[in-house]
């Protein structure tokens, strides 16, 4: 059971007067992920990883997986890629009809190819340099 100094939020306040607990069953936020094909599979997985980093107690789904309404959808908006060279922005939709896009990014190897390694990276500063309405 999770002690009342230890709460992250108001509802969890609220769920433990309720339940006597501070653990729901089900996430709170519902985030999708949408990957368009011509994306390198690394890519997607980096930016659901950097996603699931910065909102810990969502789910985090690609969009042929998710059940149910998502709260937040984002989407990769490629402005460049080669195979070593990429350059982009999140763009994202809220469920309440917000939406919103964060800046572009690019990210290069002088000496190579883009890795899983320097997409990851990619990701993590494209999650972190974007405004998120959650």
């Amino acid at each position: 059971m999770t002690l009342p100094g230890h709460l992250s939020s108001c509802s969890d306040a609220i769920r433990l007067l309720i339940t006597g607990t501070a653990e729901s069953g089900s996430p709170e936020q519902i985030v999708q992920l949408q990957c368009s094909r011509s994306l390198q599979q690394p890519l997607c997985e980096a930016l659901a990883n950097g996603l699931r980093q910065k909102f810990p107690g969502a789910a985090v789904a690609a969009a042929d997986e998710q059940r149910a309404s998502p709260d937040l959808t984002l989407r990769f908006v490629e402005q460049t890629q080669s195979v070593d060279w990429i350059s982009g922005s999140l763009a994202w939709q809220h469920s309440d009809g917000r939406s919103g896009q964060g800046p572009v990014i690019e990210q290069s190897v002088m000496d190579g190819q883009l890795t899983a390694d320097s997409l990851a990276d990619y990701a993590r500063q494209l999650v972190q340099h974007t405004e998120f309405p959650l």
